[in-house]
């Protein structure tokens, strides 16, 4: 802008004006920083947000969802050059506002990963909505890019009905960490109303087989996982498998399908 000299970047500037607005008019002005999210990043073949299911498409969009959150991982993207190192989104986003306007939530009101047709779109798609869920991104709605995205559209049912009768990710998001999150993530949750109804969503960003030891804190002793499954083979739906008994108190062992979507419901 011609008057950008000296005032810093947009965003900075802009909340800090509207906070001294609202000392002037007596009520808050903006309750939401809204964002338009479009990966940059790039495998050899194009940008992500294409239909591109090249190998190294794949691999660098299955990775991207990091950049919103991973202070060690450093994407190919002309963004990741221009900060100079890991992008950190959303705890980049969260410092601006804690700077300038403290209260304001986050939104994106369009985002997309690419590959809505593919299992890599799916597993993209999920891994984001797992960390909006997490790190308390208050609104946000995919935009499609490229036509019909089926996988794209069973990420969001892992969420809001994996079981195909309105089973859904529980209320409230509970602590959950995996240990090679370049190969894996994992979201869980309890119902505020029934904490003893946990729902774990787990990742598997690797195109091969991956063992996964499952460990819950939790009072209910639990015998059993019941499992649904997204995966490229299965087409865009989640398939019930069989369930996973318990190895220990509250320790499971589960094998998760190459490039997948899990839901895991513990059961006593």
């Amino acid at each position: 802008a011609t008057d950008a000299a000296g005032k810093g970047e947009f965003i900075d500037y802009f909340l800090s004006k509207m906070k001294a607005a609202e000392l002037t008019v007596g009520h808050r002005l903006v309750d939401f920083l809204d964002l338009h999210w479009y990966p940059e990043a790039t495998g050899s073949s194009g940008r992500i947000t294409g239909a591109g299911i090249s190998a190294s498409e794949v691999q660098a969009r299955v990775q991207a969802p990091r950049s919103l959150w991973d202070p060690t991982y450093a994407e190919t993207s002309w963004i990741e050059a221009y900060v100079g190192g890991p992008i950190a989104l959303l705890p980049r986003l969260k410092a601006k506002i804690a700077a300038n306007y403290p209260g304001t939530q986050l939104a994106f009101t369009e985002w997309n990963y690419g590959g809505g047709g593919d299992i890599s779109g799916a597993v993209a798609t999920a891994d984001v909505l797992g960390i909006f869920g997490r790190d308390q991104v208050a609104m946000a709605a995919l935009w499609k890019l490229n036509g019909a995205e089926p996988f794209a559209d069973a990420a969001l049912r892992t969420f809001r009905n994996f079981d195909g009768a309105g089973g859904a990710f529980a209320d409230t998001s509970i602590s959950a960490t995996a240990s090679d999150v370049a190969r894996t993530s994992v979201y869980a949750s309890v119902d505020a109303a029934n904490p003893s109804r946990t729902v774990i969503v787990a990742i598997n960003k690797s195109t091969t087989p991956t063992i996964v030891g499952v460990s819950l804190a939790h009072p209910v002793a639990y015998g059993h996982l019941a499992q649904w499954t997204l995966t490229g083979p299965g087409g865009a739906t989640l398939t019930p498998a069989a369930d996973v008994a318990a190895a220990g108190l509250n320790a499971f062992r589960v094998t998760l399908a190459p490039m997948s979507v899990t839901v895991l419901e513990p059961k006593t």
